[in-house]
């Protein structure tokens, strides 16, 4: 019996079921210059692309719905597995020391005498979360995320001008200049830009190479739908509803209109809503030519709409009346929500409405998932800070924290940006975390998601800058789906990729005390290089890092002292790329 068990065993373990075990997905990263090139050594302060391709060898298809989640680490002989970085990073949702995040938001800061800055709040607590910077000719009138061409668009309207900063270096340059008061801009296909001259009424399409076409006239204001695949444009000559990528009508009205925004749920832009004193007409695009009117019980002067698509607010951003909440499926007003001052802008998550009073004194936040017909919504009061003195006459000030489900808050005269979670819903909580805004006084402030982005099925991208020479691996992880691994970058310019290990000597000094020599792996010395050198006690836990130099001979500069009693293991890595094989010294 049992070797026929034996035997039924050694069935199992063909060459065929070993192929069959093999983990479910796979991955393939490159590393390209953002021109698409390979790259070949990062440059330390450039952008380069990491592009992730996901393979299922279940079916021709990846999974749906996978998200992927990424980090650059610094190669050390004490770095944790990959699986094990992955688990550590999903159970904490931190990164170790030296870790740069490739996931989340950074938060772009125009100042109100015209100073640029691009930070990145998961380092607020550094000596400095500063990525880039720069200086603009004066305040911006728009700012604007082109998440696809890795760039911000800001509008300098009294130099008629459109900008393209660079995420996250802050490079500026002009994108077009001589436009009559550029309000805002949005990005269109292919690198093309769609900018409301307000100095003439009109929408007006820039395409890269700077040509440019007048779509319409007669228009006040310009909204572009969240997946962007759509603009509003309102004014006195109506309202529209038109394709961002042509330009083409789809929905569009004769009536002057105060404002008109799209409506959008996750399958795309289904709508437009458009405002005019009180009342406001929504129209859908499979049938564009009727019109649902709905009455608002007092005047308002905007609206804004939940990313899903089914609810409204609206406004009276220069009054007190209060917010008239609008349910898109019952085409009327269900609520009217009392605010503690008049509201300067709103601005949504996936779960929660933020509204910013025009003093900043605080935030009310409107938990859109827990809104009934028939009950009075509850609008949680987040304090910000000191009043202003001169009430906001623009917006502004609010920041998604996408893909988090938060939002930053800026209280300007602190100079600080608020992290208000979408659970600050529920409670009295004040706001547990703030950025610190550095260049002056805050004058508007955008947010820039840098996430992994679907590009198409199973292939994620994203934009990664080193901050300094070093070596460099990917860390990436699905969670679902179980599948975490590393991949490394080349050396960066000014580091040596050494072929073998080099060895370290030690001469004795004293009883506590050794002085290393280094060699390559060629056995020359490894002379003027700084080291990172870690002494282990093997029967103690004594442990020390230092750094050492070394001078044209490969001798250390300074002693290494050495812990009493028992063995040591001393590990060191050159900061120029140069590695060793590990020493170990029997103490008495």
């Amino acid at each position: 019996m049992r070797r026929l068990i034996c035997a039924f065993v050694a069935m199992l373990a063909t060459p065929a079921m070993a192929e069959d075990l093999q983990p479910a997905l796979s991955g393939i990263v490159s590393f390209t210059t953002l021109d698409g090139a390979p790259l070949e050594r990062p440059v330390p302060g450039e952008p380069f692309d990491v592009t992730v391709t996901i393979q299922n060898r279940l079916g021709a298809d990846p999974p749906a719905g996978l998200q992927l989640a990424g980090w650059l680490r610094p190669v050390e002989d004490d770095n944790i597995s990959c699986t094990e970085a992955a688990r550590s990073f999903l159970a904490t949702g931190r990164l170790p020391r030296g870790a740069l995040k490739l996931n989340g938001v950074l938060i772009a800061t125009a100042s109100e005498d015209g100073a640029f800055t691009i930070a990145d709040p998961e380092i607020d607590l550094a000596s400095a979360n500063l990525l880039g910077a720069a200086r603009l000719a004066e305040p911006p009138a728009s700012l604007t995320a082109d998440v696809e061409g890795r760039r911000l668009l800001a509008t300098l309207a009294d130099r008629g001008e459109v900008l393209s900063i660079a995420v996250p270096t802050a490079v500026a340059t002009v994108l077009a200049d001589g436009l009559d008061r550029p309000t805002v801009a949005y990005p269109a296909a292919r690198g093309s830009v769609w900018a409301l001259e307000a100095g003439r009424h009109r929408l007006t399409h820039i395409a890269p190479d700077g040509r440019r076409h007048v779509a319409a006239v007669g228009v006040d204001r310009l909204e572009m739908a969240p997946e962007g695949d759509r603009l509003a444009v309102s004014g006195p000559g109506g309202a529209a509803l038109r394709d961002a990528v042509t330009g083409k009508l789809q929905i569009s009205t004769d009536d002057p209109a105060d404002h008109a925004i799209p409506l959008a749920d996750p399958k795309g832009t289904f709508g437009l809503a458009a405002l005019s004193g009180q009342g406001v007409e929504i129209r859908y695009t499979d049938a564009p030519e009727l019109a649902v009117a709905v009455s608002l019980p007092a005047p308002a002067t905007r609206l804004a709409a939940g990313l899903g698509g089914r609810w409204i607010l609206a406004y009276d951003a220069s009054g007190q009346a209060p917010v008239a909440l609008i349910d898109v499926a019952r085409a009327r007003v269900v609520q009217t929500i009392a605010t503690p001052g008049a509201v300067s802008e709103i601005a949504f998550t996936d779960r929660a409405a933020y509204l910013m009073t025009a003093d900043q004194s605080r935030v009310g936040v409107l938990d859109l998932a827990a809104i009934r017909p028939e009950r009075a919504a509850a609008l949680r009061e987040v304090m910000l800070g000191q009043a202003r003195a001169v009430p906001l006459d623009h917006a502004g000030y609010l920041a998604p924290l996408w893909p988090q489900p938060g939002m930053i808050a800026v209280h300007a005269e602190s100079f600080t940006g608020f992290v208000i979670h979408d659970y600050s819903t529920m409670g009295d909580a004040p706001p547990m975390s703030a950025i610190r805004l550095r260049g002056g006084v805050p004058h508007r402030v955008a947010g820039f998601d840098r996430s992994f982005r679907e590009v198409e099925p199973g292939v994620f991208r994203t934009t990664a800058m080193l901050p300094g020479p070093g070596l460099f691996e990917l860390v990436t992880t699905t969670g679902i789906g179980a599948l975490s691994f590393c991949a490394p970058l080349a050396p960066t310019e000014g580091i040596v990729a050494t072929a073998a290990p080099g060895r370290l000597l030690a001469e004795p000094i004293d009883a506590r005390h050794v002085r290393l020599t280094f060699r390559g792996g060629d056995g020359a010395p490894v002379g003027d290089v700084v080291f990172s050198v870690l002494v282990s006690g093997l029967a103690t836990p004594w442990r020390d890092a230092v750094t050492l130099r070394s001078d044209a001979a490969g001798q250390a500069l300074d002693l290494l002292a050495l812990p009493a009693g028992g063995p040591v293991v001393i590990a060191a890595r050159g900061r120029d790329g140069h590695l060793f094989h590990p020493l170990v010294l029997e103490r008495p």
